[in-house]
């Protein structure tokens, strides 16, 4: 069992997050000791590495509390699984999307723009 900073150093998460996640019941709540310290066994650790890597892949805390609850389900249908993946891959690809559109815009005016001493600027009338 690691105290609550050997947790947030094994799993790359932060002190003040493994306290939120407790706080919003997305993990375990971890045993105490006498002393009121905070201790993660095995199992809460493995919880925090999942959630840790399913932040890392894109989803949101909700989505990882979905997942989580998922993979402790030994009678779970991966048919679930795959469904939120491929959700978040059509929510990912959208947001691609949108980014390019701003960079193509954000290109086009700046091509506009004559970049000299004047005061006439297409990216500020793009804008205004």
């Amino acid at each position: 069992m690691l105290s609550i900073s050997q947790a947030a150093k094994e799993t790359g998460l932060s002190v003040k997050s493994i306290r939120h996640y407790e706080t919003i019941g997305l993990i375990s709540a971890p045993p105490r000791e006498e002393n009121d310290y905070r201790f993660y066994p095995e199992e809460i650790l493995q919880q925090l590495h999942f959630i840790y890597k399913s932040k890392q892949a894109g989803f949101n805390l909700k989505e990882c509390k979905a997942l989580l609850l998922l993979s402790e389900d030994e009678h779970r249908n991966s048919a679930d699984v795959k469904s939120i993946a491929l959700q978040k891959i059509q929510e990912i690809e959208l947001r691609i999307k949108q980014q390019q559109s701003i960079v193509n815009q954000l290109k086009k005016i700046t091509q506009q723009c004559p970049g000299n001493e004047q005061a006439n600027c297409s990216i500020i009338d793009a804008f205004s």
